[in-house]
């Protein structure tokens, strides 16, 4: 199996919103989901993510359909799912990334379906090819029979202002660009990938607030989520965490917000797994009932918003349709 190999790393945009120009570039859509490395040897196949923890067993469906696929070969991608309007979302993927139980991620499979979205060769026939150009690995991974159940070969473009346009426009993640002629990187950040995000937002359910330092009386920055299992959370409120956000709100807000949540304090934390952030230890955990309407850069791979931004109170979504809620 391929031990210690870890994805390669983007470096974002100097010119946010911008992707970079010229013809030694190549360009394809920044996918929203889970990032994640695929191996066939010996006949087997394994799926894991971006740390190295085996997570095969959690998307059966990709796991089915790399049957047949040559022996040896290390294959790059992104894990997604789709929203109604057939969108890469994240929130969709949500539930299923920690699922362990055969029997759970079968029905999970069956109900809210992946794909693996696969963009790069790491090695074929038991060669490392990770020293050979981009154009190279591409050409070979070409060559393989993607068309498959579950799977499918990331697009690629030559123009990425256009690219980034259009996807901004569909509301897709952003633009992913890569130098032609660069190598892959194992587990190393590279300005050969450079990643365009387009910011995102989301509804999410706050689970606790943090009081200004020295200051039990202001309202420092909000715990938030949503919900682990929408099917369950009625009977069981627990929240998949997504860290925690402070700026965004007015003073005024704040203010209406906290006399809220003292009313709603709880002693222990509503989120699975429990923050292991050290704010922890400073939390007011509260009952999960409020929403608030974030925005957001992007989702990194262990779940949590990226320089979040609170945008506005949204009382009008329940928790348990965060996930689904519009967006004001």
């Amino acid at each position: 199996m391929m031990g210690v190999m870890r994805p390669m790393l983007a470096t974002p945009s100097p010119t946010p919103g911008v992707p970079p120009e010229g013809p030694e570039w190549v360009h394809e859509v920044k996918w929203d989901g889970i990032r994640a490395l695929g191996e066939v040897q010996g006949g087997a196949f394994r799926l894991t993510n971006r740390t190295g923890g085996d997570i095969t067993v959690t998307y059966p469906e990709v796991a089915a359909g790399a049957d047949g696929l040559p022996d040896g070969i290390v294959v790059d991608g992104e894990v997604v799912a789709l929203d109604g309007q057939g969108r890469p979302s994240f929130h969709e993927i949500m539930p299923r990334m920690h699922v362990r139980d055969a029997g759970r991620a079968r029905r999970w499979a069956a109900e809210r379906p992946v794909t693996f979205v696969v963009f790069d060769l790491l090695r074929a026939g038991d060669e490392d090819i990770t020293r050979r150009p981009w154009h190279e690995r591409r050409a070979l991974l070409e060559s393989l029979d993607l068309d498959r159940p579950a799977w499918r070969l990331s697009d690629t473009f030559d123009d990425g202002a256009s690219l980034a346009h259009s996807t901004r426009e569909a509301g897709l993640e952003g633009v992913m660009s890569k130098k032609r002629a660069s190598p892959y990187l194992p587990g190393r950040r590279s300005d050969a990938w450079i990643k365009t995000p387009h910011r995102s937002e989301l509804v999410a359910v706050i689970g606790g607030w943090i009081p200004e330092t020295g200051d039990d009386r202001t309202l420092g920055a909000l715990w938030v989520g949503q919900p682990a299992d929408e099917a369950t959370f009625e009977t069981e409120p627990v929240l998949y965490p997504m860290g925690r956000v402070g700026s965004g709100l007015g003073r005024a807000d704040r203010d209406t917000l906290l006399t809220v949540l003292r009313e709603t304090t709880r002693p222990t934390a509503p989120f699975s797994p429990v923050p292991a952030d050290p704010a922890a230890r400073r939390t007011r955990w509260v009952e999960p009932m409020l929403c608030v309407q974030v925005r957001y850069l992007e989702v990194t791979p262990d779940g949590a918003l990226r320089q979040p931004v609170l945008v506005a109170l949204r009382p009008d979504v329940t928790p348990v349709d965060a996930p689904t809620a519009d967006l004001v």
